[in-house]
This record gives C-alpha cells, structure tokens and sequence, in this order.
C-alpha cells in the first residue's frame, strides 16, 4: 500500500525572495501594459475609425440665388443621392434633393449642409438677396487667381472668412488656359470655401478665353454672353461684363444694358483689362452713374480715378507676379498701388460703398467709402 506524502516548499532565503520579486513584477507589468494596449487597439477600431473618403469630387457649391431660392450644384461619386437641408430662423427645415432651396426669405441667411448615405458631408452658406434699394449687402471681388497655389487658397480663406454673399471675378479664372480637366484644380477645390457661400460672378480673361473662347468656363460658373457681354444680377445690383477690355466696339450693348438696369440700386462694370484715360467707355460710364470699373490683368491692386471714374483693379488672387515689374507695372496715375496677394471686400449700404482690400494674411491695406452711383 502506497501512501501519498504531501510535498513541503522549501523556505526561501531572503536573497531568493528578492530575486523572485524582480522576476514577478516586471512580467505583471508587462502583462497589465500588454491589456491596456489591446483595450486602446478594441476602442480605436470600435468607435475611432478613420471617416470615410469625401463622396464629392466637385462642390458643393452655391451656382445661383434668387429672393426667395437658391441652388446648390455638386458632382458625386457613383451618382449616389445628395440630401441638401437648411434651417429657418423660426427653426423649419427646407429639404431638396435636387439641390434647388425653394420658399426662402429675401434678405436672410441660411446654413446648409449637404448630406449623403454617410451622413452630412459637406456645408456652407447662402444669402438671398434683400428686396429693399438700400439694404446692406457684402460681396468679394477678386480676380487672377486661377493656379491651384498655396497663395490662392491663403486669399480663398481670408474671403470666405468676411462672410460674402456672393463674390465677383476679374478674369483669368484659370492658368495657363481655361481648359475642363483643370477646373477641379484651379477653381473649385481652391476657392470651395468661398464658392459654397455664395455665387461666383464674373468676366473672362486672356487665359480663360485660349480654350474655345472661354465658353466651358462661362457654362460651368453659370455666366451668360459666354462671359463677355452680359448683365450679371445679385437683386438689385447689376454687374455688366465686357469681356478682355472695352472699346468702340462696346458702346452699343453697353448704353442698352446701362438703359436696362436702371432699377438698379448699383452697378458695376467689370472689364478685364484695366481701361485708360481717352477709352471711349469711361464717358458712358460716368454719365450713367456706375459706382465703379471693376478690372485685374496686372496682377496688383490699383485705385485709381480715370476721366472722372473710378477704376478698381484686382489681379491680386493668386497668380505669381514677376520678379520685378516688368509684367505687373505700376500704374502712373494710380492713387493706391499695392503688390500683394489679396481681395477687395465691399459693402454696400444705403447709397454708399465702403470698399477694403484684405491681403492673404488678413489685414487690411486700403479702405475707402464712395457713392454707389460714380
């Protein structure tokens, strides 16, 4: 008969005992740090995971406004649908799937979001023009800025930060030509934060007309004439288009549109290329009270008064200029010359104008008030 003698553990010396404990507790540690790593990797793959790729390859932005609509234009991925939604101020929700925001206030400002499958993918803003004559309105004017630079987004940034209702462009919207395949990468990635406040105005420029006279540029930001001759409304302001620079040739349509926009509570003419003094426009201009020429080409900001009215050139949107200024000269009678990347913000209110030109970094180089009939 076998009988079982229960095994005694010998008592440790002091030295052992040390030594056990130094084996111990690093493996203890190792394994508390080794659970606390696979807990982070649970969570972060659970509740952290990296959000989804951004569905639109174009857009959104704000193609058009009206008083009461306005209509917010995108490309997709997949044709997958687009939910577009914004809050009332008396807390409704107006919901389109078309992109068409119908049943809004004049003179309001509305956020919206654009939301997909994956939930709201994308914001911004829109203004509906106001109906009265003297209502405050803020527009962005820029132009030359169409190459995908860094310089061109600082200036996108700073305007969209001013919080336009629309903006208004110069010309040369895209470098060297304004061929289809580039406008994702000089338009509409660049200038998406100004864009999906508002609409983009505008005029043709040099580089914008080498590629089938400007047309795919003028269809896709929605401008008539082509981008040349046109009468481009925001409410009650009306922007009339020339195209590359004013002439003899000009004078018809330009006396019909100044004729046609009298109801007006402003107007502008926009010219892509600065006028000189004897240009047959300016006196049509003056005499029918247009609050300003609006002009880019050289790249620089320029205030000057030419045969009694007042010209504004901003080519200050991102295009580089030259190392000297053999390309982007100085203009002689300029009262204001000013070399720096930017944009011109104005505000117009009851009659008058307060114009600010805003460089990339957001400060302020010029700022000066006119009448809003020249």
């Amino acid at each position: 008969m076998q009988h079982w003698v229960p095994m005694t553990t010998p008592d440790l010396t002091r030295r052992e005992r040390v030594l056990r404990r130094w084996v111990i507790a690093p493996a203890g540690s190792a394994g508390v740090m080794l659970t606390l790593a696979l807990a982070v990797v649970l969570y972060w793959l659970r509740f952290m995971q990296p959000t989804e790729p951004d569905p639109f390859t174009r857009g959104p932005w704000v193609a058009a406004v009206s008083p009461t609509s306005a209509r917010i234009a995108w490309q997709v991925e997949d044709d997958q649908p687009v939910d577009v939604r914004v809050t009332t101020p008396a807390g409704r929700t107006i919901t389109s799937t078309d992109g068409v925001l119908r049943g809004l206030a004049p003179g309001t400002r509305y956020g919206w979001v654009a939301t997909t499958g994956q939930g709201a993918r994308a914001f911004g803003s829109v203004t509906t023009p106001p109906l009265a004559a003297g209502a405050p309105v803020r527009f962005i004017i820029l132009g030359d800025y169409g190459v995908g630079g860094e310089d061109q987004y600082a200036v996108a940034r700073v305007s969209a930060a001013q919080g336009p209702a629309f903006t208004v462009s110069t010309g040369d919207n895209v470098y060297l030509a304004a061929a289809p395949v580039l406008f994702d990468q000089t338009i509409f990635r660049p200038m998406r934060p100004l864009l999906a406040q508002g609409p983009m105005l505008g005029v043709v420029g040099d580089h914008d007309t080498l590629w089938e006279g400007g047309r795919p540029l003028a269809e896709v930001l929605g401008w008539p004439g082509d981008g040349d001759r046109s009468v481009q409304r925001y409410g009650r302001m009306a922007f009339i288009t020339l195209g590359i620079e004013g002439d003899a040739s000009d004078l018809p349509f330009l006396r019909s549109a100044l004729a046609r926009t009298r109801d007006a509570a402003a107007r502008w003419v926009l010219i892509h290329r600065p006028v000189d003094a004897g240009n047959p426009v300016l006196p049509v201009i003056r005499q029918a009270g247009a609050a300003a020429v609006l002009s880019g080409h050289n790249h620089r900001y320029e205030r000057r008064v030419v045969d009694g009215v007042l010209c504004l050139t901003v080519g200050t949107g991102g295009a580089p200029r030259s190392e000297g200024d053999e390309f982007t000269p100085e203009s002689a009678d300029a009262t204001v010359s000013i070399a720096e990347f930017g944009s011109l913000r104005a505000d117009y209110a009851a009659g008058s104008v307060d114009y600010a030109f805003i460089d990339a970094a957001g400060e302020v180089l010029d700022r000066f008030r006119t009448p809003a009939d020249g």
